[in-house]
C-alpha cells in the first residue's frame, strides 16, 4: 500500500507539470478548489488504470503519459489553430471516428502510428513482467475496489458540490488562457465543464438579445441565399500569395457591404460562426455554450433564422452536401425551423472535387432551388469543398497544401458568380450574403494576418450600393441581412 500512495502522489505532480509544454509546477500554487477538481480528475485516471493492471507504478506510468498526451495535443492545436484543447472538444471524438478524414485520425492507421501502438503494448508487457501485480492471494473481492473509486471520484465531479466549487473561481465568460495559466490545463477542462454544466440557458444576454431582435417583416427579397463557404479567406487581400478573386471582387463592388468577417475561432470549429450567423447571438451572450453551441442549440432554437423567415412566410431550406447527422443537423435542421435538408445524399460521386463535393456542384444546386421556387424562399448553404486536410494525394498534380487551397478558393469564386447569376435572373429578386467560416489553419499560410477572420459579401440583385469595408462579427453579418432585407 506505500507504493500505491507514493506512486499516487509522484503521478498527481508529475501529470500537473506535464500539462503544459515545456513541463511546469506552477499550477500547483493554483487555489486549493482548483487543485481539488483536478485531484478527483486524478484519481479517475489512476484508479481507472490500476483497476486494469494492479499494479501501482503502471497505473502512475498511465496517467502521466496521458497528462503528457493531452499536454502535447493541446500545445500542438494551440500552434495550428490558436487555442488549446477545450472541454467540449471530447464531444467530437464520435465524429473523428465517424469521419476519420476531417479530423486527421486516418493517419492512426498509417504504419508508423501502428509501429507504435506495437511498441507500446511490448512495452506493457515487458512492465508487467517485471513489476508484481499487488493484488494479494484470494483476494478477487478486491477488484471492485478500484471501479467503485472511479465511479464514487466520477460522480463527485458530477455533483452540485462541485460545481459550486467551479463557479466563484470562474466569471461569466471563459478567459481561456488567463484559467490555463493559472489552473493548468486539466483544471482548466474540469472547471469550464462544470460551470457550462450548471449554465442557464438561455442565457440572460442571449434571452435579452433575443428579445431585441428585429422581426422579419414580408418585403424582402423574394429570394435570400445565405452560403457559409469553408475557410473562404481573401487571402491575396491580405499579402498572402492566392488566386484573383473576380466574381467575388464584383459583387463587393456591386454590394450592400463586404469586409472581414470576424468568427470566434480560427482554422476550425464551423459550428460556431454557423451558430452565430443562424442565430445572430453574439459568442458573449453564450457564456460557456459558445465552445459548442450545438451541443445546447434547442436552448437557443427561437433565434434561428430558419425560424424567422418562416415565421414570415417563407419556405426554408438548409443544404450542406455531407453527411446529414454531422453535429447532428439532422436532428436540428427542423429545430431551427427548416423545412426540408438537401445532404450529401442528392449528390452524385461525380459531383466531388477533391475529397469532398465541389462548389461548383453545390452552386447548381442552388440555381435549381432559386429557379424551382414558387413561392418566398430562404436557402442557408454549408458547403465543404474547402475542408482538410491538406497534401499529397488531394489533388492530382498538386501537392501543396497552398496551391490546393488556392483551386478550391477560385472554385468558390465560380460558385459565387454562378449564383448570383441565378439570382439575377429571378423575377422578384434576390439577396445573396456569403461569409466564411474562419480562416485556413496555421499550416496553411502561417504568416496570415488577422487570423480570427474571414471574409464576407451581402449582395441585393434589385439595387446595389456605394459600399465601403465594413468589418463586422459573424453574428453582426446575420443582423445586417435581416436589416437589409427591409430595405
Amino acid at each position: 500500500m506505500i507504493a500505491l500512495a507514493v506512486a499516487f502522489t509522484l503521478s498527481f505532480v508529475l501529470s500537473l507539470a506535464l500539462e503544459s509544454q515545456p513541463p511546469r509546477l506552477s499550477t500547483l500554487r493554483a487555489p486549493a478548489r482548483a487543485l481539488a477538481l483536478r485531484l478527483l480528475v486524478h484519481v479517475v485516471i489512476f484508479a481507472a488504470a490500476f483497476s486494469l493492471s494492479w499494479r501501482p507504478w503502471h497505473a502512475a506510468l498511465v496517467t502521466c503519459v496521458v497528462a503528457f498526451l493531452f499536454g502535447a495535443g493541446s500545445a500542438m492545436k494551440a500552434r495550428i489553430l490558436g487555442e488549446p484543447v477545450v472541454f467540449s472538444d471530447f464531444a467530437l471524438v464520435k465524429l473523428a471516428i465517424r469521419h476519420p478524414r476531417l479530423y486527421y485520425a486516418e493517419k492512426l492507421a498509417e504504419p508508423k502510428a501502428l509501429a507504435v501502438f506495437a511498441a507500446l503494448a511490448l512495452a506493457t508487457a515487458a512492465w508487467f513482467a517485471v513489476e508484481p501485480s499487488i493484488l494479494p492471494a484470494g483476494g478477487w473481492p478486491l477488484l471492485l475496489a478500484p471501479p467503485l473509486v472511479t465511479a464514487l471520484a466520477v460522480l463527485a465531479l458530477r455533483s452540485r458540490w462541485a460545481a459550486s466549487l467551479a463557479r466563484p473561481l470562474l466569471g461569466e465568460q471563459p478567459n481561456l488562457d488567463h484559467e490555463i495559466d493559472r489552473f493548468g490545463l486539466g483544471a482548466t477542462m474540469t472547471l469550464h465543464w462544470l460551470a457550462w454544466r450548471s449554465d442557464l440557458r438561455p442565457s440572460i444576454a442571449a434571452t435579452r438579445a433575443m428579445a431585441e431582435a428585429r422581426p422579419i417583416g414580408a418585403l424582402a427579397p423574394d429570394v435570400v441565399v445565405a452560403i457559409q463557404c469553408e475557410s473562404f479567406t481573401d487571402v491575396a487581400a491580405r499579402g498572402a500569395p492566392g488566386p484573383d478573386l473576380p466574381n467575388y471582387r464584383r459583387l463587393c463592388d456591386e454590394s450592400l457591404a463586404w469586409g472581414r468577417c470576424r468568427v470566434p475561432a480560427e482554422g476550425a470549429y464551423t459550428m460556431r460562426a454557423e451558430f452565430g450567423f443562424l442565430t445572430g447571438l453574439p459568442s458573449e451572450a453564450l457564456g460557456f455554450d459558445a465552445f459548442d453551441p450545438y451541443l445546447v442549440s434547442p436552448a437557443y432554437a427561437a433565434a434561428s433564422l430558419g425560424r424567422r423567415f418562416k415565421d414570415a412566410g417563407r419556405r426554408t431550406v438548409l443544404m450542406h452536401p455531407y453527411d446529414r447527422r454531422f453535429f447532428s443537423r439532422d436532428e436540428l435542421a427542423p429545430q431551427l425551423g427548416f423545412d426540408r435538408f438537401v445532404d450529401g445524399e442528392a449528390f452524385a460521386p461525380s459531383d466531388r472535387f477533391g475529397p469532398y463535393v465541389g462548389d461548383a456542384a453545390v452552386a447548381e444546386a442552388i440555381a435549381a432551388e432559386v429557379a424551382q421556387a414558387n413561392e418566398p424562399l430562404f436557402l442557408f448553404v454549408v458547403t465543404i469543398e474547402n475542408h482538410g486536410p491538406w497534401g499529397p494525394g488531394r489533388l492530382p498534380g498538386v501537392d501543396r497544401g497552398e496551391d490546393q487551397y488556392g483551386i478550391h478558393l477560385s472554385n468558390s469564386d465560380g460558385m459565387m458568380g454562378r449564383v448570383a447569376d441565378a439570382l439575377r435572373a429571378r423575377p422578384g429578386g434576390g439577396m445573396l450574403c456569403l461569409y466564411g467560416d474562419h480562416a485556413p489553419a496555421r499550416t496553411l499560410h502561417p504568416t496570415l494576418s488577422e487570423r480570427r477572420a474571414a471574409d464576407y459579401v451581402l449582395w441585393d440583385s434589385r439595387r446595389s450600393g456605394a459600399p465601403s469595408r465594413l468589418d463586422l462579427d459573424v453574428d453582426a453579418v446575420s443582423r445586417l441581412l435581416v436589416e437589409r432585407t427591409h430595405r
